[in-house]
């Protein structure tokens, strides 16, 4: 980027102070902001929040012992992690394949994190356990691991080898990484692949490794032998090693931004790595046996064929990725071919139908491949068996699921069986989870529940519709609406809550929420969710059309889809709110500044608001390809046209709805000071300041980073005080 097309760093402004996490004057504003918050919600209150009745009702949900227990299998133990009123913090426990069929399994516990926590003095938070595979024939062999803690829920974690069957640390050599963002893999019982912070040059611009080491048991962190390295502006580079049935395969990547990767491989016996050269960054692939499955985004023209954005190909893995002698063409518009006819063939496994159509992914068991797609927002999984004699996948049929519901499928222990899970769920269906030793269409047909998770809410009498909105430039765009019993077109308007992401490819699907309906449609509120452009559910163009100087489209999307509700009589602009969290949170920000007549409340989570200083903070540079750049000089004026935080303005303050802003100091993902900044900005420029601090409040909790909260008690606090906020300002708000 040359000098003459990039801006200056943007001015610091009188409240840059917030963004000092946690300076004595920063959290004390937090604390002056979520004292008033809380006696604005809870006025006639002088117990703590834990004693209200809907805090009560929140957390019988989250800490039920009925829900599913979702397991990963590792050798002859399936594993979980739960958390309680027992486990606050949480336990990682295990059960054999008998007891996990009985109601009541019995549980093994492997760590519990409460004790850890205690006896350490620190709030560990869970992250994860990555078990070494030993490869083919010892697929059952299960016993170490490498186990990710958090302190306060960072994405930032420290990492500790494991011997999950006796149960302890290890202590002789052992395997472990200090607090960071990080990347690692097992190699062998012996060897890691490691990107960390190894000094000047091997951390991106995002704060993410840029390099990948090869690290021996006994031997320092620090003098871990480079491997492989990405490009000083790369979002981030690393290495995966790992098996597939009966192949090994190691392979790298660049990710030059968070959706442009590049793919290199190394061949046992080669000296250098070999990079996947026929293919578009914007594509993704994945390995199956031999065969590679090749996902493009952008229209491919290969080997004389032109294939579809958003299809799912396979073809032979070592001749497209050694041999292939092609070069590929990826079309904005139009179609040609270049060069000669590949050595290898190209099977279709999955390509929309239409532009209502969009692959999801794949998975899979031994001998079996799930294609998951959405057909007009309807859950599909095509099922292909894969023939060892022909080397092909050959088509065995499709599963639908029902009308407003989802379904998905995945391996139990993909490397050696065919066994599968499955699991269902609706917005008014409590969700189950399903199980079959047998693969294939058959075994998902002939699949037997094993569990189901508690029914919250009487949903007799409740509906669910899949309506369309009409966006600004006559996109017809989708929203479901859950109706409370008694609610429906001749009934008059209801309070209603509208969510939304609309963004990074991430789809917004029919799930069931006990949370949602005990806050919500247990009292006669609608709840309806929209599923706009930046998102995934029509594929690749549905999503990239939003992007940067047109994150303009996803806000009208959602706007849209408001007056649209309001239109069909469902709710008045008074009585419908809004949520979201993220980029979801950028999206009902806008809500607030951009289109603040359309609703009567908003709650904006973990948001980005700042739109020229995001690049600056925390993760922010990974997501330039999103939203665009500030600091070239012609982009800038167009990101800060719907940028959230510079619309506001004594007017725009004036004119917004009663509004929530909620946060986490422990977010390293996204800088908690886009919404203090926003809040503290917001209540400096008003006309009227002691209206504009009881109409625009903030919460921060101290722990849960990106999540918002670590555990259900704290998870029970946050939604208490948005569910409340919520209800007060709808429920009271005359039609």
């Amino acid at each position: 980027m040359s000098a003459s097309n990039q801006t200056e760093t943007p001015d610091v402004d009188c409240n840059q102070y917030l963004e000092d996490l946690r300076s004595e004057k920063s959290l004390a504003w937090v604390a002056e902001q979520n004292e008033r918050t809380l006696q604005e919600l809870f006025p006639s209150s002088s117990s703590p929040i834990e004693n209200e009745p809907l805090h009560a009702e929140l957390l019988e949900v989250f800490d039920d012992k009925n829900r599913i227990p979702t397991v990963s299998v590792r050798g002859d133990f399936l594993y979980n992690f739960w958390q309680d009123e027992d486990h606050v913090k949480g336990i990682w426990r295990r059960t054999t394949w008998e007891e996990y069929k009985k109601k009541d399994p019995e549980w093994e516990t492997v760590l519990d994190i409460d004790a850890l926590a205690e006896k350490e003095g620190k709030s560990w938070v869970y992250k994860g356990a990555r078990f070494l595979c030993y490869g083919p024939g010892e697929y059952r062999r299960a016993d170490r691991c490498l186990i990710s803690l958090s302190e306060g829920g960072t994405d930032a974690c420290e990492v500790r080898e494991f011997d999950a069957m006796e149960k302890k640390w290890v202590t002789e050599n052992p395997f472990y990484i200090p607090n960071s963002k990080h990347t690692v893999c097992w190699v062998d019982r012996d060897t890691l692949w490691v990107g960390y912070d190894y000094g000047e040059g091997t951390m991106s611009p995002s704060g993410y490794p840029l390099t990948t080491r090869k690290w021996s048991r006994g031997t320092k962190l620090e003098d871990a032998t480079e491997i492989f390295r990405g490009e000083p502006t790369d979002v981030s580079a690393g290495g995966s090693f790992y098996y597939d049935k009966d192949e090994k395969y190691a392979m790298f990547y660049r990710m030059a931004t968070f959706n442009d990767i590049e793919y290199y491989y190394w061949f046992e016996g080669d000296k250098d790595l070999t990079k996947v050269k026929w293919i578009a960054s914007s594509c993704r692939i994945q390995t199956f046996k031999k065969k590679v499955l090749i996902m493009p985004k952008e229209v491919w023209s290969f080997g004389g064929k032109v294939y579809k954005a958003g299809s799912l190909l396979s073809c032979d893995f070592e001749t497209f990725v050694k041999e292939g002698h092609l070069d590929a063409v990826f079309l904005g518009a139009g179609a040609r071919t270049v060069g000669e006819e590949p050595k290898c063939d190209i099977q279709i496994l999955y390509e929309p139908a239409n532009d209502r159509c969009a692959y999801e992914g794949a998975t899979d068991s031994r001998d079996y491949l799930y294609v998951s797609s959405l057909e007009n927002l309807q859950s599909k999984i095509t099922v292909y068996r894969f023939d060892d004699a022909t080397n092909a996948f050959i088509l065995e049929g499709a599963h639908e699921a029902e009308n407003c519901q989802t379904f998905s499928v995945g391996g139990a222990e993909p490397n050696s069986t065919n066994a599968l899970f499955a699991s269902s769920s609706g917005f008014l269906n409590p969700s189950t989870y399903l199980y079959n030793e047998v693969g294939g269409l058959k075994g998902i047909k002939n699949a037997q529940s094993l569990k189901s998770s508690s029914s919250w809410f009487d949903s007799e009498g409740m509906s669910v519709t899949l309506n369309e909105a009409t966006s600004k430039d006559g996109t017809k765009v989708p929203y479901f609406l859950v109706r409370a019993k008694g609610n429906d077109e001749n009934s008059g308007p209801k309070p209603t809550v509208l969510n939304g992401y609309g963004g990074f490819r991430i789809n917004s699907l029919p799930s069931y929420s006990g949370s949602t309906g005990k806050a919500f449609l247990n009292h006669g509120m609608n709840f309806a969710l929209a599923c706009i452009r930046g998102g995934g559910e029509f594929g690749p163009e549905w999503s990239d059309c939003a992007k940067k100087e047109n994150r303009w489209k996803s806000f009208e999307d959602f706007n849209a889809v408001a007056e649209d509700l309001v239109k069909v009589g469902a709710t008045t602009p008074k009585q419908l709110g809004c949520i979201g969290g993220s980029n979801g949170g950028l999206l009902t920000g806008a809500m607030a500044t951009h289109f603040p007549e359309s609703f009567g409340a908003i709650v904006s989570q973990c948001p980005l608001l700042d739109m020229e200083r995001y690049v600056y903070l925390t993760s922010g540079s990974s997501w330039i390809n999103e939203y665009g750049d500030p600091r070239i000089e012609n982009m800038k004026p167009k990101i800060l046209a719907w940028s959230p935080y510079h619309q506001i303005s004594e007017r725009s303050v004036a004119n917004m709805p009663p509004t929530l802003f909620t946060c986490s100091t422990a977010d390293d993902r996204v800088h908690p000071s886009h919404a203090r900044r926003f809040v503290e900005k917001a209540h400096k420029v008003a006309k009227d300041e002691a209206k504009a601090k009881e109409t625009i409040l903030y919460h921060e909790m101290t722990e849960g980073g990106h999540a918002g909260a670590a555990d259900n008690k704290n998870r029970a606090k946050i939604k208490t005080i948005e569910y409340t906020f919520l209800r007060t300002k709808l429920c009271n708000a005359q039609p």
